[in-house]
């Protein structure tokens, strides 16, 4: 047996190899799963601030200045629209996750070319969300906090926007395939992390409106002893 056959033969018997780096695609899968997990905390660090301020501000409602003029809160209806889009978009390429692990490579073009375009859509009513509230970003604390949640939800779209594009055209290229897919798997796992984000959003926008705090602390104001 040649000295490039056994080779051939060791190679193969390890599993498929990166085209990068050389290494096992499984060993590089685990690389990169790791890289979104810390992704993903450092993302949610960011979610969870906004949505403390959310609910700070709502509890002490300061200066009684938490609810918007003429206490014109955001439609529920809008928020819990945006969180379907996601949610029909992750289930999308999960769908495409489970075709291309099958070899089935023309269900993941389709799956991501899907989730694509629902997250354009969803990300064009974030947009018009934002743009059409019934206050301005400094009418209050709710008003605020409310703005700054939604802006990164549509921050959170246009990643998963740009990153179905780059899997759809990856996928056509042929470099996802069912024994290196582990990009997909990924995409799916941030999409995922996504819906869990705008969904807490919702929850709180809906759910924590008029302050129970009637006794507002004052802050700012003096007096003279």
């Amino acid at each position: 047996m040649s000295t490039s056959t056994a080779s051939a033969k060791a190679t193969s018997a390890k599993g498929p190899r990166s085209a990068t780096t050389g290494e096992p695609v499984s060993t590089v899968a685990r690389r990169n799963r790791l890289g979104i997990w810390l992704c993903i905390v450092s993302d949610a660090t960011g979610t969870v601030a906004l949505l403390i301020s959310y609910v700070y501000l709502w509890s002490l409602n300061v200066n009684d200045a938490w609810a918007p003029p003429k206490g014109r809160f955001a439609d529920d209806l809008p928020f819990w629209l945006i969180v379907g889009g996601i949610i029909l978009a992750a289930a999308t390429m999960w769908w495409g996750v489970r075709g291309i692990a099958r070899g089935q490579r023309g269900r993941l073009i389709v799956a991501s070319a899907l989730a694509s375009i629902i997250v354009l859509v969803t990300l064009v009513g974030q947009i018009v969300q934002l743009s059409t509230f019934p206050f301005a970003m400094t009418d209050g604390a709710y008003a605020s906090a409310t703005f700054w949640l939604a802006i990164s939800t549509a921050i959170h779209l246009s990643v998963v926007f740009f990153l179905a594009i780059a899997i759809m055209n990856r996928t056509r290229a042929g470099l996802n395939t069912a024994d290196n897919h582990s990009h997909v798997r990924l995409v799916a796992m941030w999409m995922t992390w996504v819906c869990v984000a705008a969904m807490l959003g919702a929850l709180c926008t809906s759910s924590m409106k008029v302050s129970p705090n009637t006794q507002s602390p004052t802050f700012g104001t003096f007096s003279s002893g």
